[in-house]
């Protein structure tokens, strides 16, 4: 899965596609993020801490991707994190990842004021910063592109253990902060439209790969669109379907081959389909012949809702 997550994050290193992927999940559409105004971070975080013995130990992380963008007066630091499979420690994960940054952004402002000598109250000295001190939004995105759907804790509280006396649960989940994760599992996408970039033809190619028919039909009605996918774009698609060997011929140097294109892929691919399709069609015609369903046979070839049901009982 570790191929999976460098697609995605080689994906989404272009400041374009990183601001088409919040501003469909998280602003719901709206063009909110600008991707000249995104600018990329140092993805590594941490802190030292000193224990009781005054051994000092240096905590660290290592985002996927993280971009700095300036909304108005207003900054965001949006970090996404690509994952090939589920994680069933992600909301502890990201939580770390979190705090290490707002720990960090913390220990920065406390380091300028040091400089300036300009604390001049008891609990500014205290706290090492002011009341007017702010800290940086951090908005972190799980981008999950495994083949199954999540089934892994969505927030902390989806980790506790909650087994204690009934009557006190609510009040203790009423007390205890909960941490939240903003998950995208890809192949459950509603808002396809929501994205602007190439991620659209992207995503929905990966959003309808479990379903062969809904499959070739999208990557026929989007033909030209899914054609026109800059390299990033196409070798992400085709590493993510599994479609190793016409990535292959899509990588493959000048010279070594004859030119393979995308849209050369995309028709083998719907030529694929078709063939496919039209084996399955003949499987099940030859199965109701044998049982003698002559009146299937005649409903099959204009209702498709009955042809899925029947390959599904049949298992063909």
């Amino acid at each position: 899965m570790a191929r999976q997550d460098f697609y995605i994050k080689k994906l989404l290193q272009d400041r374009a596609r990183f601001a088409d992927l919040y501003n469909a999940e998280i602003f719901h559409g709206k063009q909110i993020l600008k991707a000249e105004l995104l600018s990329p971070v140092s993805l590594e975080s941490g802190i030292v801490i000193t224990d009781r013995n005054g051994r000092r130990q240096t905590i660290q992380r290592r985002r996927d991707i993280a971009m700095k963008a300036s909304l108005g007066a207003c900054f965001i630091a949006a970090c996404c994190e690509a994952q090939g499979e589920v994680h069933y420690g992600m909301p502890v994960r990201v939580l770390t990842y979190d705090a290490l940054d707002y720990t960090e952004q913390l220990t920065d402002i406390q380091k300028e004021h040091r400089k300036k000598k300009d604390l001049t109250k008891s609990p500014e000295f205290l706290s090492g910063i002011t009341r007017q001190d702010k800290l940086v939004p951090i908005l972190t995105l799980v981008l999950y592109c495994g083949k199954n759907s999540w089934d892994g804790p969505k927030s902390l509280s989806d980790m506790l253990d909650l087994s204690g006396p009934r009557e006190c649960i609510p009040d203790l989940l009423a007390a205890l902060p909960d941490y939240r994760i903003n998950l995208v599992d890809i192949r459950n996408i509603k808002n396809l439209e929501h994205y602007k970039t190439g991620l659209q033809q992207v995503f929905g190619m990966l959003k309808y790969s479990t379903d062969k028919s809904k499959f070739y039909n999208y990557i026929t009605l989007n033909h030209d669109q899914i054609c026109q996918l800059d390299d990033d774009a196409l070798t992400a698609v085709m590493g993510l379907l599994g479609e190793n060997r016409r990535l292959m011929r899509l990588l493959a140097a000048p010279g070594r081959e004859e030119e393979y294109t995308m849209c050369k892929a995309i028709d083998d691919l719907i030529a694929d389909g078709k063939k496919e399709g039209e084996l399955r069609m003949a499987s099940l015609i030859s199965i109701l012949l044998k049982e003698n369903r002559l009146d299937l046979i005649a409903q099959i070839t204009g209702n498709e809702s009955l042809r899925r049901q029947l390959f599904q009982h049949y298992h063909l």
